[in-house]
């Protein structure tokens, strides 16, 4: 407790109170910091592991996502779950007129019943047949290739890739 003399010689206790005015300033600095540095859209997409995605200046970002489909280099996923090795893709022959990765097409199957018994129960407007695909930028152009390929048959017609945005 401060002690201050006045003019007469008796001494009078003083009490210092918060200065206010450097606390609010202090704290609507915190404020604004924390709003600017907040992101308010999130990722929607989830990475697989060990995937390296290829750099793209695109700049949309995906709206929705029903099926997740990730290819490795040693193991293609299917909404995160393991599916087929990357090698058995690699397998098929190029020279085949109708390269369908089996596991990867009942796989889709299984995603694509799921998605048309929620359009019969209303949970969605309509059977989109999107898909989003990461691919690791070291895998081979013919297995994106036997995957988009897969998922056409599958009945999976729209196709979106998952690339890691670069700045200009």
């Amino acid at each position: 407790m401060a002690v201050s003399r006045g003019r007469n010689k008796f001494s009078t206790p003083k009490s210092a109170g918060l200065i206010i005015t450097s606390l609010i300033d202090f704290f609507s600095i915190v404020v604004v910091y924390l709003m600017k540095s907040y992101s308010s859209e999130g990722s929607i997409l989830t990475n697989a592991d060990n995937l390296v995605l290829p750099n793209s200046f695109s700049t949309m970002k995906p709206k929705e996502i029903h099926v997740q489909i990730a290819a490795t280099t040693d193991m293609v996923l299917v909404d995160n779950n393991p599916v087929v090795p990357t090698e058995d893709v690699r397998k098929i022959p190029q020279e085949n007129p109708n390269p369908v990765v089996p596991q990867l097409e009942q796989a889709l199957q299984k995603t694509k019943k799921q998605e048309e018994d929620m359009v019969k129960l209303g949970a969605m407007n309509e059977m989109e047949g999107t898909a989003t695909i990461q691919i690791d930028k070291n895998v081979e152009f013919d297995v994106l290739y036997k995957i988009m390929h897969t998922c056409a048959m599958a009945g999976y017609l729209k196709m979106n890739f998952a690339v890691m945005e670069r700045e200009l």
